[in-house]
């Protein structure tokens, strides 16, 4: 307990602050813009994001096929874009970034339904591209922190609530990750596979998805994060003694409360790894916010620990859906 409220006085000091990772910027020119028009030829709704092709030309020698990608089902549930807004043979205007490495590719952004004169906004910082032309279907409320809870009597009264990533905040949507060699971790066991392999736990706390902190009430605390359905059982109030039977990145977990504050303490002996988690979660003084902490060590290294912050809004009606992740041929190679 001393050494993890020393390091966390630290914090100042080491925090890392960078913005968050997106797969996509690597595999899709941002700066660039590529608008395409024609026939929704197949749709693929799933995490961890949408694919979608397009028949452009259609019956014509100038026939052609697009591909795209664009955000998850779980961000776009949030916006109100649902999988029924659009079925296959609908007219439609497509825009985005195009592919780096590909001529018939983009990540899509925007879409307009022709006939109907609607469009959905796809990435959630983007306005709409076709205002005088059609309404707009896709709020980024949500994600930006706009439905706040106002009546502080109806916000959590502890931790143990579901909490959302306020997208653009500084502080909450921010990247969580060991930039040193020696905090890696050779996991012995990966949790899925291809596209659908999650991510090491400390970028994992960072995901743009609500969490929830559940007491089971049976000695034991459940931290569910919805991306990639991750699931941390926390062992409370035990000596922490890894018993080396958890391979995979999320790794063993034991924890104390200690005046409402959950203290964490996350080892991989299963993987051989010597990397050692304390986390600290704690609600805001005006119950709005939960405040988070972590701290890397590697006890083997001469490396100094690596600090960690941010925190998640609580937002009414959130909830924490299924990610149920589908490795999709259209993200080999990105």
């Amino acid at each position: 307990m001393k050494y993890l409220i020393f390091t966390l006085g630290l914090n100042f000091f080491l925090t890392t602050s960078a913005s968050a990772h997106h797969n996509w910027a690597a595999a899709y020119e941002v700066e660039g813009d590529l608008e395409i028009e024609g026939v929704v030829s197949e749709v693929v709704w799933r995490n961890p994001h949408v694919v979608m092709y397009f028949t452009v030309d259609q019956g014509t020698p100038n026939e052609k096929v697009y591909s795209s990608e664009s955000n998850s089902v779980a961000a776009l549930a949030r916006m109100d874009v649902t999988k029924e807004l659009v079925a296959v043979g609908t007219k439609v205007r497509v825009a985005g970034y195009p592919s780096r490495t590909k001529d018939d590719d983009l990540f899509m952004n925007h879409m307009l339904l022709i006939d109907e004169g609607r469009e959905i906004v796809f990435l959630r910082t983007a306005e709409a591209r076709w205002p005088e032309e059609s309404t707009r279907i896709g709020s980024a409320d949500y994600a930006h922190g706009l439905n706040a809870q106002e009546d502080f009597s109806d916000r959590p009264t502890s931790i143990f609530s579901v909490w959302t990533t306020i997208f653009g905040a500084e502080g909450s949507h921010r990247a969580i990750r060991g930039p040193f060699e020696g905090f890696s971790i050779d996991y012995a066991e990966q949790r899925g596979s291809g596209n659908c392999v999650s991510k090491d736990v400390w970028a994992q706390m960072a995901s743009p998805y609500p969490m929830q902190i559940a007491d089971n009430n049976d000695g034991t605390v459940t931290v569910h994060l919805e991306e990639y359905d991750t699931i941390r059982p926390v062992h409370m109030d035990v000596d922490h003694n890894d018993p080396g039977t958890f391979k995979n990145n999320l790794g063993y977990s034991t924890g104390r409360m200690v005046s409402g504050t959950l203290l964490m303490t996350t080892t991989f002996k299963g993987s051989n790894s010597p990397i050692q988690l304390h986390e600290l979660f704690s609600l805001s003084n005006d119950h709005n916010r939960l405040n988070y902490s972590l701290v890397m060590v590697n006890p083997e290294s001469d490396d100094l620990p690596i600090v960690h912050t941010k925190w998640w809004e609580f937002q009414p009606n959130s909830y924490v859906q299924p990610y149920d992740c589908i490795d999709h041929p259209q993200f080999d190679g990105q």
